[in-house]
């Protein structure tokens, strides 16, 4: 990984920033864990992955976003191994997951709730959870009673703080306000897919995080690695037709133009697409952290490297420009059943 700053001043990993009205402070790039959960051989999938944690935590970062451990619990196991052997490390570092209330034949109620935090503290080896993701709201479930289960695994030290994610904003609103009359404890943080090819959320979500004192983090900033770098339009011509290029996930033209715009920015600054990408996800407005899904200690120097790009005003607007949040875009899957048929729930 270069050391030489591009364009500017640059960030550093324990440059913390707080996240929302808390005192939780967090690295602007988080290692997500869930990718962890490789195919290989536990022995070499744990050591290699002690090596990404090494060089994540050796470099100042702090803040491991576990996901849910009810789809990949391999990332929550690799991370609890790992710090069983580093126990004076576990103080240092914001630790999260997520729990998805949309799982099949779960009754998304307190219990659930309850035994998720749970389950995901045995994986961890960690007697409390820093932040605690709810994910995706679900209608049929009393908020109320989902508030109140937090608030009781904060007030036992279970759960510092936890947030929510991939939830319509009107329905945040709503449960920030049942909290603050209840005298429960407040969702800190809002979490979303956000990246040049994923620009939905600015309408309304990241306006509102920031009027109720919601610190944003984002995932995917790039876009499931359609705007890494990867796919070029020579590439994507080279991809043949047939089985395998209809299983393949392929960018749209939309994707190849923000590409084309990324690797001529990435050719001024003698950088990498992959980390203008990221500096452009790191500088939204809002932003207290940005997610990045690592696989190879390769990869991870190479997104670490976006902390040292700076983009002028011209090539942030260039950018910008292409790709302008409309209404008239389809709301991603994880919205598109979420609003009840009538304005009362």
């Amino acid at each position: 990984m270069s050391l030489e700053p591009v364009g500017g001043p640059y960030m550093h990993l324990d440059d913390y920033v707080a996240l929302g009205r808390s005192q939780l402070r967090v690295s602007p790039l988080g290692l997500g864990t869930m990718t962890f959960d490789a195919d290989s051989s536990w022995h070499s999938r744990d050591n290699g992955h002690a090596a990404i944690l090494d060089r994540y935590l050796g470099l100042g970062g702090n803040y491991l976003d576990t996901g849910s451990g009810e789809v990949k619990a391999a990332g929550q196991t690799v991370v609890g191994n790992y710090l069983a052997q580093r126990p004076a490390q576990r103080d240092r570092l914001v630790i999260a997951a997520k729990f998805s209330i949309d799982r099949q034949g779960v009754e998304p109620g307190r219990k659930a709730v309850i035994a998720g935090v749970e389950q995901a503290l045995r994986r961890l080896r960690t007697d409390r959870l820093d932040l605690y993701w709810l994910n995706n709201w679900d209608i049929r479930t009393p908020l109320e009673e989902v508030l109140a289960a937090l608030h009781d695994l904060t007030q036992s030290g279970k759960l510092r703080y936890f947030g929510i994610a991939d939830t319509p904003a009107w329905k945040v609103a709503h449960a920030q306000l049942l909290a603050q009359c209840n005298g429960w404890a407040p969702f800190i943080g809002l979490q979303i897919e956000y990246s040049l090819a994923a620009r939905l959320f600015e309408m309304e979500l990241v306006p509102m995080a920031r009027g109720l004192g919601l610190g944003v983090v984002s995932h995917s900033p790039l876009s499931g690695g359609l705007i890494s770098g990867q796919y070029t339009r020579a590439a994507n011509r080279d991809v043949k037709a047939g089985h395998a290029a209809q299983l393949a996930r392929r960018p749209d033209e939309q994707d190849l133009e923000i590409v084309d715009a990324l690797l001529r920015i990435a050719g001024e600054l003698g950088t990498t697409t992959a980390r203008v990408a990221l500096a452009w996800a790191m500088a939204r407005p809002g932003v207290a952290s940005t997610v990045i899904g690592i696989h190879t200690l390769e990869q991870l120097d190479d997104d670490i490297g976006a902390l040292l790009v700076r983009l002028s005003p011209e090539q942030t607007a260039t950018l910008d420009a292409l790709t302008l949040p409309t209404h008239s875009a389809a709301l991603p899957l994880p919205l598109q059943d979420a609003a009840p048929l009538c304005c009362v729930d």
